[in-house]
């Protein structure tokens, strides 16, 4: 059917125009609280609220660099928590997957259908149990404790991921490589991993967005070791209605992740298009 320029035209526009709209409504609270990160304490309680504040002010920034522990501790915490976390998921998962993707064996399919159930468990089922095995190895408030707790929950859906990207590199190519003189791990180091490595970077960073504003494991197994989506709860109690000095605290808690999205965004975008495509 062919489709005249006035059709063509009229569904660029609701296109563009439906984006548009869907953009601007998650942009929205972020810019929000960017420009309420700017406001001094008096303007935040005015009536009704400003969008834009009228003189921008550093004042929520400088409580919360200087007067709590943010940057000094949860920040830090958060990184070693959430970075050394997904360097091991990306090892572990690619092992995994690769051995589902290359080997049949008994029970494989079953096994796959059981790690991907996984993820359906509810966090809050694990918390109990978790908690009373890290009281007893004496691991509360340990980033030991933080990192495994998140790698394996990393684990599951990173399987999934990467498989993805194993099942679409051709055998042959390996059996080229063994052919050649390498060994069975030389092939895929050297074969297999380079092409799976978009994949491999979009688990990592994945892993490291998710674990890096997980709240519920953070703060009942690590309360004594605060990462820094449980620092800025305390800032309800601590600075009671200064949103201002909130929202700077979001908005430091964002930049690093941000800063680690947009290094790896190319990378990030085109594994999802090329699992798109393969799946």
């Amino acid at each position: 059917m062919v489709r005249s320029p006035r059709e063509k035209w009229l569904d660029t526009l609701t296109t563009h125009t439906t984006l548009l709209i869907i953009g601007l409504v998650f942009i929205f609270p972020v810019f929000y609280t960017l420009m309420t990160s700017f406001k001094s304490k008096g303007e935040v309680l005015t009536k009704p609220p400003t969008i834009i504040p009228s003189t921008f002010s550093l004042e929520g920034y400088d409580t919360v660099i200087n007067e709590s522990a943010m940057v000094r501790t949860y920040l830090p915490n958060t990184f070693i928590n959430s970075f050394f976390s997904s360097l091991l998921v990306v090892p572990l998962a690619g092992l995994a997957a690769y051995t589902f993707s290359r080997y049949r064996f008994r029970g494989s399919r079953t096994l796959e259908i059981l790690i991907l159930s996984l993820m359906m468990i509810p966090r809050l089922t694990n918390l109990l149990p978790l908690y009373q095995m890290a009281s007893d190895a004496d691991l509360l408030n340990t980033h030991t404790l933080m990192v495994a707790v998140y790698t394996a929950g990393g684990i599951p859906f990173s399987i999934w991921i990467v498989k993805a990207f194993f099942d679409a590199i051709p055998v042959e190519m390996e059996e080229a490589a063994l052919i050649d003189g390498c060994t069975p791990f030389g092939a895929l180091w050297r074969v297999v991993v380079p092409l799976a490595l978009p994949g491999l970077f979009a688990a990592f960073l994945l892993n490291f967005v998710d674990t890096w504003n997980e709240f519920l494991f953070a703060v009942v197994l690590a309360i004594g070791n605060k990462t820094a989506t449980v620092g800025l709860y305390d800032f309800q109690s601590s600075f009671e209605t200064a949103y201002h000095v909130w929202a700077a605290a979001a908005i430091i808690i964002l930049i690093p992740v941000l800063a680690v999205f947009l290094a790896l965004r190319n990378v990030f975008f085109r594994a999802m298009l090329d699992g798109a495509l393969r799946g």
